[in-house]
């Protein structure tokens, strides 16, 4: 592999998220005579995908909530609910990372809405700062798995698919990535063993 770009995902790769978390405390407000709210890596309710492309903002993301699952909920505790997924960066995200981009171009992409983003930006500065490229998907009306933002990438970074290595937590963002002929690498949120296995050679 000639790898010359070093993609990351954010939740699940560098900073610790919960989905259950943010799943059990918004489906504490829904009306006894609504549906559950579905929310998890694997599937979620459009609403979220919405928010995460940025076709939301947060004050209509809320009262979609509010109106589609029948929530008294004021906006403040929607959205104490809906960051109870954020746990913190990984112990060794900021070092990793730095370290990497002495070496190398690295490179962000996260589907991410403007809540989590305010939520995390002071704790995630110092990351941030050290990525030549942060794409949020949020920012630009797009989010994994479409392709388009993976094209977005390419376009804005000048590397073609076969140069990037892509580091995600989610398999069909995986899966779209190795479509377009990235080199796609599946992580395990609950391990740091994938850091060993794939980026000691970059360091």
């Amino acid at each position: 592999m000639n790898i010359r770009l070093l993609l990351f995902d954010l939740g699940g790769v560098l900073y610790d998220i919960d989905h259950a978390r943010t799943a059990k405390a918004l489906n504490s407000a829904v009306a006894s005579n609504h549906s559950p709210i579905i929310f998890s890596l694997e599937k979620a309710d459009p609403v979220f995908a919405q928010y995460d492309s940025g076709q939301l903002s947060t004050d209509d993301f809320i009262l979609k909530l509010q109106t589609t699952y029948g929530m008294r909920a004021e906006k403040e505790e929607i959205l104490h609910a809906w960051n109870a997924m954020l746990i913190g960066l990984y112990p060794d995200s900021v070092t990793l990372a730095s370290t990497l981009s002495k070496q190398m171009p690295i490179a962000l992409l996260s589907n991410i809405n403007e809540c989590h983003h305010q939520r995390i930006a002071n704790e995630c500065s110092p990351l941030f700062d050290c990525f030549h490229h942060v794409f949020l998907s949020y920012t630009l009306g797009m989010k994994k798995p479409d392709a388009e933002i993976f094209h977005h990438v390419m376009h804005a970074t000048g590397y073609s698919a076969d140069e990037i290595l892509f580091f995600d937590d989610t398999p069909a963002n995986c899966s779209v990535a190795q479509n377009l002929g990235m080199h796609a690498i599946l992580v395990d949120p609950t391990s740091r063993h994938w850091v060993r296995t794939h980026l000691s050679q970059f360091c």
